[in-house]
């Protein structure tokens, strides 16, 4: 009985291209094609990502039609700095938007699931509590070197600027943009280990660096637990919240409905490693892959696959996809939602 009232990115209208990262050295012309991008947006304005947070917040509330006293709650997730320490984005995000004083702001730091997070937290809340009459989802990031190299942070993801948001509310048989069918998670906690290493625990951010040079960190995770764990576990956890979400939708693999099964915006080879096994042999639909020019928007990647399906018209009426999200931590998540019969 979820409806997803409008689903927007906020997206910089500068970008990288990697014919540009290449020439000036950000890119090694090796490793081209490895992030599945052709260009990746750059906020060159002054703004910090709760401020792009705000301008997506704004986009959707127009696009419903809603005044800010619809929103009942907040969620909003990031992965990278927010633009200050010791401070609450999402409380700047709900005063920039004038919600209201009952309306509960808090923010999600869940890695790159984060606004999946945040799309099955809302969920939670409007099912629980039949006052809460709206809930706004929003993510922001904004990447820079040298803390996080948009193209030398991860050989296979190129990090894009941006910012989505997402609102929920009791569908009143009003026009949804998409409605929600079930949403899952399922986590494997001790692949943190992947973001760790063998690092000490410290007192304060950075101490110590001046970058995050994450590979290092994986190299001496793998060495202590192989280089298999990931791709099994991730096939397993990505298999079994699929099949979650489509109980849960009263939906059989096999559904003639299902169109396809969006991936998170990471390149093809890890891509390939976490979905493309489960996607052949559990389902009838093919996958896509949607940030060809967005790269990989952290947080918002699940949230911006939903904003591509509906503003590029990609289901009919009736029609299902699947939102297939992943994130360090580690967790995977699917959202499973169908297009209005009318």
């Amino acid at each position: 009985g979820l409806g997803i009232k409008a689903v927007t990115t906020w997206i910089p209208e500068t970008y990288e291209t990697v014919d540009h990262a290449v020439a000036a050295g950000l890119i090694d012309s090796a490793d081209v094609g490895r992030q599945g991008v052709t260009e990746l947006p750059v906020c060159l304005e002054d703004l910090a990502p709760p401020q792009m947070a705000v301008l997506a917040g704004r986009k959707a509330l127009a696009r419903a039609g809603w005044t800010p006293e619809h929103v009942g709650m907040l969620a909003h997730a990031w992965v990278y700095h927010q633009g200050h320490d010791k401070w609450s984005p999402a409380h700047y995000i709900a005063s920039e938007l004038g919600l209201p004083s009952s309306a509960l702001p808090f923010g999600i730091q869940a890695m790159c699931t984060g606004g999946g997070t945040g799309v099955y937290l809302a969920a939670m809340q409007l099912v629980a509590d039949p006052r809460v009459p709206g809930a706004l989802v929003t993510t922001a990031e904004r990447y820079g070197a040298p803390v996080w190299d948009r193209w030398q942070m991860h050989p296979d993801i190129g990090y894009g600027d941006g910012a989505t948001a997402c609102l929920l509310h009791h569908r009143d048989g009003t026009r949804d943009e998409l409605i929600l069918l079930s949403m899952t998670h399922s986590a494997a906690g001790w692949l943190e280990g992947m973001e760790r290493g063998d690092a000490p625990f410290t007192r304060s951010p950075m101490q110590g660096k001046t970058d995050w040079v994450t590979n290092d960190l994986r190299k001496q995770f793998y060495e202590r637990h192989g280089r298999d764990c990931f791709p099994n576990e991730s096939r397993q956890h990505v298999r079994t919240s699929l099949h979650e979400a489509l109980a849960d939708a009263q939906i059989e693999p096999d559904d003639p409905r299902i169109r396809f099964v969006t991936v998170p915006r990471m390149g093809p080879r890890l891509v390939d490693l976490m979905y493309l096994d489960v996607i052949e042999s559990d389902l009838k639909a093919e996958h896509v892959l949607l940030g060809g020019r967005t790269g990989h928007l952290g947080s918002g990647d699940s949230i911006a696959n939903m904003a591509d399906v509906v503003e590029k018209r990609m289901l009919r009426p009736g029609e299902i996809a699947v939102i297939a999200g992943a994130g360090g931590g580690f967790g995977w998540s699917t959202a499973i939602v169908q297009a209005p019969e009318h």
